[in-house]
């Protein structure tokens, strides 16, 4: 493996033509995306906000069918998203829904996305609509929205606030809930014309429908029968009549509870219930099978990837320049990790990346009984991750302490040979390089969040994926990074110390063979614990039905469902920690800039609001 070759002042580098090839993907990405949305320039895409009652910034996307005008009114739907989400989560709907001739409001709840911090629940101004209903009021201002055709959308969480708004206003003409049920509360008239969607595999369906065989059992509980108007209602099947708002529907798809936000099926039900109870105009209907919002959740994906890639030639560029030249390296060295010494190591690491919940667990006795963080930490779900992130790897660090004292006593092994040192004799940190590394660290995050910032400010798209993954900060989110960075940077520095250090595995011909090698191999230690538990969760709910880990009010499957998101992330920043190692032969570059983007993906897209159990 030829690093000092990249550096060669002499040898043409393919850096700046890879930069501009990543640019130019992430570009035409973002393009397609913004274009998906605004249905090839047949719908008007813009971001509007308005305040609450209590003053707090509501934030959402506006969808208008350039046919909707004042003479011309088009119904208008409001559509929110779950717990643990931002208002691009429901874009399977909104932009179905926007290109069939329906004005969409796609909101940021209170506490999500770039809407304001919700507060406390037990302050007199917290509004447990999460600004749901000033988001309705605001709709009904609108010239080009006919009043008289209103409707609600909501998965989750977000069904379940709309559930409340339109059981109690006549004036809402259509709901589709997904991921939630109708509650005793409802009639065979209100909440009026009202779909219902849920997955047979909803992780939820004992919470929300209080039944352990959804398919079999939810249409003969009394909630249905209060509902539903005939003596055996079925699945699939619609009841009651549009016109005086009765009619009634239970559909259920054979997915999990976050598959019901991404569902061309469950779309498909909805916006055909939608054609029947909003009647948009008939000329710009568009059969319920041909969807287009597959292409803009692929396109953020792919200039998500472009971005980071990005970092890549960018990062060796910066290096071979005069100032930053003084931190390249190659790795140092003749150790690899092989047979026994790799298994056991990598073993530990699955045992200690199970300790999910109960790391996750002990935090939260902390927050009830001993100390309230969410005042300093307010983002509850990240700090059971960040919280499990660290601990795991400071375990993991006295198992290398160990380890590395024994192979320096048999080998002579140093941490200098292992990327943590700037000398060969002790461990020591050189101040000048150290600065630099943070500063070139800085300079690549600056740069992926300002080309995000940038394209996302004239696309109206960010990064996602299923889940939202990064997006452009408030000053309060900004001021959040700060105050994660140095926990995750800490567990960022560990994992590259086992990572690049104790599993180096041993090096291939070429220097992008042994980036390739290491990467996947890197990927797959970290990942196959995360994806064997997740088996665990999901095996026995496809095969019978039970869900092994739910605990108290569903938390174990909401950070069940957080390890997705963690396992898309550890495929993303790992190679990034890889190229880096590779290219300085030191783990802290990777380390500071992984630091960043994680940090920046968690305060950019993770919910500020009390945990719903």
């Amino acid at each position: 493996m030829n690093t000092n070759h990249l550096f060669d002042p002499d040898h043409r580098s393919k850096a700046p033509l890879a930069f501009v090839i990543c640019l130019s993907v992430l570009i035409a990405a973002m393009l397609l995306a913004s274009l998906t949305q605004r249905s090839f320039w047949k719908v008007s895409v813009s971001n509007v906000t308005y305040t609450n009652f209590n003053g707090i910034l509501i934030r959402a996307k506006l969808l208008k069918p350039l046919n909707a005008t004042g003479t011309h009114p088009a119904p208008g739907i409001i559509y929110i998203h779950g717990y643990q989400n931002n208002r691009e989560t429901g874009d399977a709907y909104c932009i179905e829904l926007a290109r069939r001739g329906i004005v969409i409001l796609e909101i940021d709840a209170i506490g999500r996305g770039n809407s304001g911090n919700p507060g406390q629940p037990d302050h007199p101004d917290f509004d447990p609509s999460y600004g749901a209903k000033r988001s309705l009021r605001y709709l009904l201002s609108l010239p080009y929205v006919d009043s008289g055709r209103i409707g609600l959308m909501g998965h989750s969480l977000g069904a379940e606030l709309v559930y409340a708004m339109a059981l109690q206003d006549a004036s809402v003409k259509a709901l589709v809930i997904s991921g939630f049920a109708y509650r005793d509360d409802a009639s065979t008239d209100m909440p009026q014309n009202m779909l219902m969607i849920f997955g047979k595999y909803d992780e939820f369906r004992k919470r929300m429908t209080a039944t352990r065989d959804f398919e079999n059992e939810w249409m003969q509980t009394p909630r249905t029968r209060k509902v539903f108007p005939v003596p055996d209602p079925k699945l699939g099947e619609t009841y009651g009549d549009f016109e005086n708002g009765s009619a009634r529907r239970v559909y259920m798809p054979k997915i999990t509870h976050l598959q019901q936000s991404h569902s061309r099926a469950a779309v498909a039900e909805a916006l055909e219930w939608m054609k029947q109870a909003l009647k948009p105009a008939k000329e710009y209907w568009i059969p319920s099978n041909q969807q287009i919002w597959q292409i803009k959740e692929w396109s953020t994906l792919v200039a998500m990837l472009a971005c980071f890639t990005s970092l890549g030639p960018l990062g060796l560029m910066l290096l071979r320049t005069s100032f930053f030249g003084s931190l390249q390296s190659p790795v140092s060295g003749n150790y690899a990790c092989t047979g026994r010494l790799y298994i056991r190591p990598v073993i530990l690491n699955g045992v200690l990346m199970w300790l999910y919940f109960p790391v996750i667990f002990v935090l939260f006795g902390v927050h009830i009984y001993l100390v309230r963080i969410d005042k300093v930490f307010p983002l509850m779900m990240t700090n059971g991750i960040v919280w499990w992130f660290l601990w795991i790897n400071i375990i993991g660090f006295i198992f290398f302490r160990r380890w590395f004292k024994q192979q320096h006593r048999e080998s002579d092994l140093t941490l200098y040979d292992l990327g943590l040192s700037y000398r060969e004799d002790r461990f020591a940190l050189n101040g000048i390089k150290v600065a630099k590394t943070c500063l070139l660290a800085a300079i690549l995050f600056l740069f992926a969040y300002l080309i995000e910032h940038t394209l996302e400010s004239i696309f109206l798209v960010d990064f996602r994926f299923i889940f939202p993954f990064a997006s452009d900060l408030t000053a309060y989110r900004a001021r959040l990074w700060f105050t994660y960075f140095p926990f995750l940077l800490m567990g960022f520095v560990l994992m590259g110390i086992f990572l690049h250090g104790q599993l180096r595995r041993p090096q291939k011909a070429t220097w992008l063979k042994t980036f390739v090698s290491w990467s996947t191999i890197n990927i797959l230690v970290l990942t196959i614990p995360l994806i064997l538990f997740l088996l665990l969760q999901y095996v026995p709910l496809f095969a019978f039905g039970v869900i092994p880990f739910v605990g108290p009010g569903g938390m174990f499957i909401a950070y069940t469902h957080n390890l997705f998101h963690i396992i898309g992330v550890l495929i993303m920043i790992t190679p990034i920690s890889t190229w880096f190692y590779q290219l300085t032969g030191k783990i802290y570059l990777g380390a500071i800039l992984n630091a960043a983007l994680v940090t920046w993906m968690f305060v950019s897209s993770q919910v500020i609001a009390p945990i719903p159990v």
